[in-house]
């Protein structure tokens, strides 16, 4: 019933007392409910509270569980109850002394299930006569080949008959290049070479690469396989400056930076990995870790390097004493941002881009058609007559854009002053047929970087940065000449030790043969 339209005036005492008890019985039933929704909301609150303190509160308050459900009327099961026989269970005294199973170290033995292969290695003949054989020093190691299996290495230990403690034992002949003591070594070159290829060939990072191992009973910790990396890029560090002269020699180069975080006192820092791709033979894409992004750097990397080199419009390379030459991929980019779509202006500048890109991929499928050294220079030579005409349409368009009227601020109007600002910049390509249009090799040798710090979100410091820096170069380099990186590896750091200086460039990816092969 609506009391707010009853004429009360009109009623009898009868109908005036029924009302009354009905709405006596009406306030009853609206404050029960109002009890049962405020107590909801107290819970309410409390829950929010709780999540709150779980995501965004202290560590020691993240784990709080008080057994309360998250969601009203959601009964949990009680946890099992322990049995009075398992609580009163004493640990006997001894077992306290036993000493536990390495969980990260890289001692434990090997799983049984893994294949086990035998090597036995005895004294020459003549070096035994007169002794007697007492038995083998076993010693096992850890290979990988295509999947992994144990190396048993049994070493001959004999034994002078009448003279105790006067023997000899056989000589380890599976030397390794990263330990003095090739006897305690419990891992082959295979398998930190393998390590090495999935942390930065295929981006895995080191504790799912340890958790993987662990699955199949093989304890690697995280820890040691930093070691092996940190040990691999010292040694690859002679080859690494060998490949940074190279590049320097180049013709023309391709630049770029991109962002990386280095952890620095429980917070990360930002930092940045430069890199230098060759334009002309060889194949070479050289990584170096940098703490900032500055004149400063870029002069350090590219300060004495006088050829044509094409970047971004970073002020960090307006000191370079080389020939800039700009990127066409940043001038349509910008033209492509613009929020107008339909904008005629926009769509002709995108269009004469186009046809740009459509004459050098005209120029790379007839080089590619030729067998001749030169046939990309002369195919570009060809086609940039018609791209040269494009250039000076671009251009006048751009001046339009920008005199045309529009406010400073108008996205247009922008985009048409980037490339107003590298007129000079831009049109180098036309003049030198070595260069290409764009800055893409750089941006495309940068892109493994951008997929990996997605895995291993950050380098732990500096000096890892650079080793990084140096196992990446390698890791590139291989991959543009269409090398195996691991097999590259395992072949070559043993031969770094034999491998005179004057001839290290027979190490280099692009003119690395294997060693089997090369005798």
């Amino acid at each position: 019933m609506q009391y707010s339209t009853v004429n009360f005036s009109i009623l009898t005492r009868e109908e005036m007392e029924s009302i009354a008890v009905q709405m006596q019985a009406t306030i009853i039933e609206l404050t029960s409910t109002l009890g049962k929704a405020m107590a909801m909301i107290a819970d309410l609150k409390r829950q929010n509270e709780s999540l709150k303190n779980m995501v965004y509160g202290h560590t020691s308050e993240c784990c709080i569980n008080d057994g309360t459900p998250m969601i009203p009327g959601l009964e949990l099961p009680e946890p099992a109850k322990q049995s009075e026989d398992e609580a009163k269970a004493k640990v006997k005294g001894h077992d306290r002394n036993v000493a536990k199973p390495h969980r990260n170290a890289g001692w434990n033995e090997f799983p049984e299930h893994l294949p086990r292969e035998e090597v036995i290695i005895d004294l020459p003949d003549a070096e035994k006569q007169g002794l007697v054989l007492i038995g083998h020093s076993t010693s096992e190691c850890l290979v990988r080949r295509c999947e992994y299996y144990v190396r048993v290495t049994k070493r001959a230990k004999y034994a002078t008959p009448g003279r105790k403690g006067l023997g000899v034992e056989a000589p380890d002949p599976f030397p390794n290049v990263l330990s003095e003591n090739s006897d305690r070594v419990r891992y082959d070159l295979t398998v930190v070479a393998h390590v090495i290829a999935d942390k930065f060939v295929n981006h895995l990072p080191f504790y799912r690469q340890s958790e993987d191992l662990r699955r199949q009973g093989i304890i690697i910790g995280r820890s040691l396989m930093c070691n092996w990396t940190m040990d691999v890029g010292r040694l690859l560090e002679p080859l690494y400056l060998r490949m940074e002269k190279l590049v320097m020699n180049c013709e023309v180069m391709y630049t770029d930076e991109t962002p990386v975080r280095v952890l620095e006192r429980g917070k990360c820092r930002r930092a940045y990995i430069w890199v230098r791709v060759s334009g002309t033979d060889p194949p070479l894409k050289v990584y170096r870790y940098a703490p900032r992004r500055n004149q400063e750097i870029a002069s350090e990397l590219m300060g004495e390097y006088f050829g044509t080199y094409v970047s971004d419009a970073c002020a960090a390379y307006n000191l370079l004493p080389g020939t800039r030459s700009a990127c066409w991929a940043h001038a349509r980019r910008k033209f492509f941002e613009v929020p107008t779509l339909d904008d005629p202006d926009r769509l002709e500048a995108l269009g004469l881009i186009r046809q740009m890109y459509l004459n050098e991929r005209q120029a790379v499928d007839a080089a590619a058609r030729s067998q001749a050294e030169t046939a990309l220079v002369k195919a570009r030579k060809a086609c940039r007559r018609e791209t040269r005409t494009l250039v000076e349409k671009y251009f006048q368009l751009c001046g339009r854009i920008a005199t045309g009227g529009r406010p400073p601020s108008d996205p247009l109007v922008k985009a048409a002053a980037y490339s107003l600002n590298q007129r000079d910049e831009l049109q180098v390509f036309l003049g030198n047929f070595h260069v290409g249009i764009d800055n893409n090799p750089a941006e495309n040798a940068l892109r493994p970087w951008a997929l990996g710090r997605k895995n291993w979100l950050f380098f732990g410091n500096d000096e890892g940065g650079q080793t990084a820096a140096v196992i990446n170069s390698m890791v590139a380099t291989c991959e543009a000449s269409k090398v195996s990186f691991e097999t590259w590896l395992i072949d070559v750091l043993p031969r770094l030790a034999t491998t005179p200086d004057k001839d290290i460039d027979i190490l280099l990816p692009h003119l690395w043969k294997p060693q089997a092969k090369q005798d």
